[in-house]
């Protein structure tokens, strides 16, 4: 399996937590009851520039926080503990499904703390179901809430991991991706059972623009853990020939991030793309909207996520992309639109 090169001055999660000054206040497992009766918490989307699918197999993959699209979450306890605790929990003004009020549950269990009557209101921005980290998102917000209302304050290394604990509820064996890049906040390679990595990015050569991605939404849903099933036998097939394949995409994809190389991260995509294909995840809805993306000038486009549906990533050339996505909203509609700015 070939190496990843990293930038120089890369950094590991672990250093990366004392750079956010996050330390623990509290132990897990005690269970002293809620010291706040409310708390407010916030988690973003994120996005998967190269490697989806193939991380579950352990192949590396980049991910980027969303940071324009989040849940923000407000939180309301008695703080008298209960075994059979009162959960509301609303999101919009409307009662969650009951698959979350469980996670809820689960999550007394994992951050080890004794279980109260919760109430909980969430407003949210992200796409369900678009491959934009929904499922991951809520579970780390509400950890995040939960954790203030009891005391305990995480590293996002710890954060990620009790997260992805919850995660499982939704999609069997998350491979933590989703929860580790939305916990950080910050671009990182990512390979199951190992440290993360945070990435340095720079901006494109000879430009003072930031990189231009941009989701374009096909407004097909298809839920993760279906298409996870659907790759299974290709991947199976392959073994590690196409494990190698995906971490040669994502060495170069790391590569071209912090050199500000365009074409390089384009190819990259690309290749991605094609191993997509071969996967089964990619519809119609998803190369139509890759067709839009190259019409207006995009240098790749990608299925982002679980596919089935869900969202394109293209990148744009800095310097058209605000014609580009203006053209691309005409097209499909301005909410269908989600443009994105690294660093």
């Amino acid at each position: 399996m070939p190496d990843v090169r990293l930038p120089s001055d890369g950094v590991n999660i672990n250093s990366f937590d004392k750079t956010l000054s996050y330390s623990f206040t509290q132990q897990l497992g005690d269970s002293r009851l809620p010291v706040r009766s409310e708390a407010t918490s916030r988690a973003s989307g994120k996005v998967i520039l190269v490697g989806e699918h193939a991380v579950v197999y352990g192949a590396r993959a980049i991910a980027v926080p969303l940071l324009s699209h989040n849940i923000s979450l407000r939180m309301y306890t008695d703080r008298a503990a209960t075994a059979t605790p009162h959960i509301k929990f609303q999101i919009g003004g409307r009662p969650a499904q009951d698959q979350l009020v469980q996670m809820v549950i689960d999550a007394f269990e994992v951050l080890g703390v004794p279980k109260f009557n919760l109430s909980i209101d969430a407003r949210s921005t992200l796409i369900i179901g678009a491959g934009i980290g929904s499922s991951a998102s809520i579970c780390v917000g509400v950890l995040r809430g939960m954790a203030q209302v009891c005391g305990i304050v995480l590293t996002p290394v710890a954060l990620a991991d009790l997260a992805n604990k919850l995660e499982r509820r939704f999609h069997g064996t998350p491979s933590g991706l989703d929860t580790s890049v939305i916990s950080l906040e910050h671009a990182i390679l990512f390979e199951r059972g190992r440290n993360a990595e945070a990435l340095v990015v720079n901006k494109p050569k000879g430009s003072n623009l930031p990189w231009c991605f941009t989701l374009l939404d096909t407004g097909v849903r298809s839920p993760t853990i279906e298409m996870v099933y659907k790759a299974k036998p290709w991947f199976d097939a392959q073994g590690s020939t196409i494990i190698d394949q995906f971490n040669d995409i994502t060495a170069n994809a790391a590569s071209a991030l912090m050199d500000g190389d365009l074409a390089r991260m384009a190819e990259a995509m690309s290749r991605n793309q094609v191993l997509l294909t071969h996967a089964g995840v990619v519809t119609q809805s998803v190369t139509d909207m890759i067709t839009l993306a190259t019409k207006n000038g995009a240098l790749a486009a990608k299925v982002t996520g679980a596919g089935g549906g869900g969202c394109v990533l293209a990148l744009f050339p800095a310097e058209i992309c605000d014609r580009a996505i203006a053209a691309v909203r005409k097209s499909i509609g301005t909410d269908r639109v989600l443009p994105m700015f690294i660093p």
